[in-house]
């Protein structure tokens, strides 16, 4: 064999050797399945909007970075209640889909998707908007088709995640001293510098209301004259619908904290006994709706106070807190018939 072509082939040989155990230490690499388009890996530190659409009803809040408390966007100066709210971002930004049922949506009519149950967009602090588009139930209800506005992929929700979110819609996570009269007065306990000077109360005997003898010494309250109980029962709907423009102070930790708004302790202090009975347990639930009183803004239009024993000071219609003012000071509702 000549030298040269031995020399070649060797060449040739050592090569291919290398090739060889490239392949083998170095398998070629499987396509894998494009990254999942998931809704949930949001930062909740990134949330900035939070809209919910549930067909019916629409409903956003915003985040007020200074206060760092997330405000509904159709109500002014309403925070979202803390209690209720308490997790929600995390909701957002923390679960993720349970998996890609297909990678697309021949029919989106098939998963109800065309008129989606729900829709929820997140606005991200960068500006970017993020879309979750919920159709039906899958059949054995754990989860529902979802969809990522502007990706094609299928993707399964879980289905309780849904609800949690579009009870905020149907039930609002109002704070505390956005009330509203449900259930039956029995009892109307005024206070002014600390003390009762009025007070009326329900006889479920004689279906009557009276004036409460003071000091008090029973609960309810009861008294031997008769109270006007129609004209009572007027100014109790009206407590009932107060007219509420927001909050001007959260979440006031001292007595002093109190003092600029004149909410003090020795201001005037309503409260209102509510009765509802629990049809199930057939028991009756007591609940009360208070309001202290406090002094007037510069432009006369509204009054500060404290509703409901919150750490919130709210703003209230002057003219509406007048005549909740008449309840302390004015004549009292006596039966003069």
């Amino acid at each position: 064999m000549n030298l040269r072509f031995l020399l070649v082939l060797i060449t040739i040989l050592s090569y291919v050797s290398i090739g060889v155990t490239w392949v083998i230490t170095n398998p070629p690499v499987e396509a894998k399945e494009p990254v999942p388009p998931f809704f949930y890996t949001l930062s909740p530190d990134d949330l900035r909007n939070i809209s919910i659409d549930t067909g019916e009803k629409v409903s956003s809040w915003s985040l007020r970075e200074d206060l760092n408390r997330w405000y509904f966007d159709d109500l002014d100066n309403v925070p979202a209640d803390l209690f209720r709210w308490g997790g929600i971002t995390q909701l957002l930004g923390g679960p993720r889909t349970q998996r890609v049922l297909s990678q697309s949506i021949d029919d989106i009519t098939l998963y109800g998707l065309d008129d989606p149950s729900a829709e929820f967009a997140v606005t991200l602090r960068d500006g970017t908007v993020v879309k979750l588009v919920l159709g039906n139930n899958t059949p054995d209800g754990e989860n529902n088709y979802a969809r990522v506005e502007g990706f094609p992929q299928l993707v399964l929700v879980d289905s309780t995640w849904g609800r949690v979110l579009e009870r905020l819609v149907d039930e609002p996570p109002y704070p505390e001293w956005i009330y509203s009269l449900t259930g039956d007065p029995r009892e109307v306990i005024l206070f002014d510098n600390n003390e009762v000077i009025r007070a009326y109360g329900y006889e479920r005997d004689t279906d009557t209301w009276t004036i409460c003898d003071i000091p008090l010494t029973t609960d309810p309250c009861i008294g031997s004259e008769l109270a006007d109980g129609d004209a009572l029962m007027a100014e109790i709907e009206h407590f009932g619908n107060p007219q509420i423009s927001g909050a001007v102070a959260l979440n006031l930790q001292n007595d002093v904290d109190y003092a600029p708004y004149g909410t003090i302790l020795e201001a005037p202090y309503i409260a209102v006994r509510i009765e509802n009975r629990n049809d199930e347990t057939n028991v009756i639930e007591v609940r009360r709706l208070t309001m202290t009183i406090g002094d007037i803004t510069d432009d006369g239009v509204s009054r500060f106070a404290v509703a409901n024993e919150t750490s919130d000071v709210i703003l209230i219609d002057s003219d509406w807190a007048d005549r909740v003012l008449e309840l302390f000071f004015g004549d009292v509702l006596a039966d003069n018939g």
